[in-house]
């Protein structure tokens, strides 16, 4: 489970950050088929950031880095007719992004941690609960079923079946 949330986070903050430090700099607005290409270049990231088994922040700078250079790249090749210069914008985006990786990724590393700490949490109640519950739950049913038992309609006739031949 927390693989999996990881990655979607990391895919989440790749794509956003794509799209806003290209946009705060002075980029254009993404059209459809760059935000599709920016989609599957957060989705890459994504599935790399969930078959990751470390969780230090250095790995987390590289794989945004890497994402954010690909999206980057993505957007200025993909640009439109009237697309952006990049000689008076390029510092520009590549200061927002710089600024911008430290902290989702420091973002990233800190969720990451929350998330292990509530699943080891809820899994230290869990077993703590199922071990007190345990004893309760079974003479719990078994006085159900006496209960139920003794709900049931009594017959006078007795048993209706053929007779029993010897």
């Amino acid at each position: 489970m927390i693989p999996r949330a990881n990655g979607v986070l990391a895919a989440a903050v790749s794509l956003l950050l794509g799209i806003a430090a290209h946009g705060i700099a002075g980029g254009y607005v993404p059209d459809s088929r760059q935000l599709l290409m920016l989609g599957a270049i957060a989705v890459g990231v994504g599935a790399v950031r969930s078959a990751q088994r470390s969780d230090s922040c250095v790995t987390v700078i590289a794989l945004l880095s890497g994402g954010q250079v690909a999206s980057h790249i993505a957007l200025s090749m993909l640009s439109s007719p009237t697309g952006h210069q990049h000689d008076t914008h390029t510092l520009a985006m590549l200061g927002w992004h710089a600024a911008a990786l430290p902290a989702s990724a420091a973002a990233l590393c800190v969720i990451s941690w929350l998330l292990r700490f509530l699943h080891s949490t809820i899994d230290a109640v869990v077993r703590a609960t199922s071990v007190a519950i345990g004893d309760c739950g079974r003479a719990l049913r078994a006085g159900l079923a006496v209960v139920l038992h003794h709900l049931t309609p009594r017959l006078s006739v007795g048993m209706r079946a053929p007779p029993v031949s010897a």
